[in-house]
């Protein structure tokens, strides 16, 4: 199984970052391990270098266009070839799959152009227009 995180990456971020993307994910690492008595700090760096995801349009999207199953945090996409969990926070998206690129990415991928992903387990991190081996330029 795979776990990634996904999280939009704002315009000023997007440019300093977009090719340089391990200073990227250390300052997300770091984000994901905070502890809870630097919250403060934690939102405010946060809110200096992502936007955050419409939980409402999403849901709303996935309702219409997939079958799905919703459970209290999350959603479940399955077919024969594959099973997704998603979990979508304002702050961020947590999938846990079977597959290594799971068909989510691409729904996601044509609602924001400036999202990366991270897997915090594997020490792994990518635009999701490279995972997905499209050339965008923003």
């Amino acid at each position: 199984m795979y776990t990634y995180y996904l999280f939009i990456i704002n315009n000023n971020a997007y440019k300093m970052y977009k090719n340089n993307p391990n200073y990227l994910y250390n300052i997300l690492t770091t984000l994901y391990n905070l502890k809870s008595n630097n919250l403060i700090y934690g939102i405010n760096l946060y809110n200096n270098i992502c936007d955050t995801f419409s939980v409402k349009l999403l849901n709303n999207y996935l309702n219409e266009r997939f079958y799905i199953r919703r459970y209290k945090d999350y959603i479940l996409l399955k077919n024969t070839e594959e099973e997704t969990k998603i979990k979508i926070k304002s702050s961020r998206i947590v999938i846990i799959t079977n597959k290594r690129i799971p068909n989510i990415f691409r729904i996601l991928n044509i609602y924001n152009k400036k999202i990366f992903i991270i897997d915090f387990k594997n020490k792994e991190y990518k635009w999701l227009n490279d995972v997905l081996n499209i050339n965008v330029n923003i």
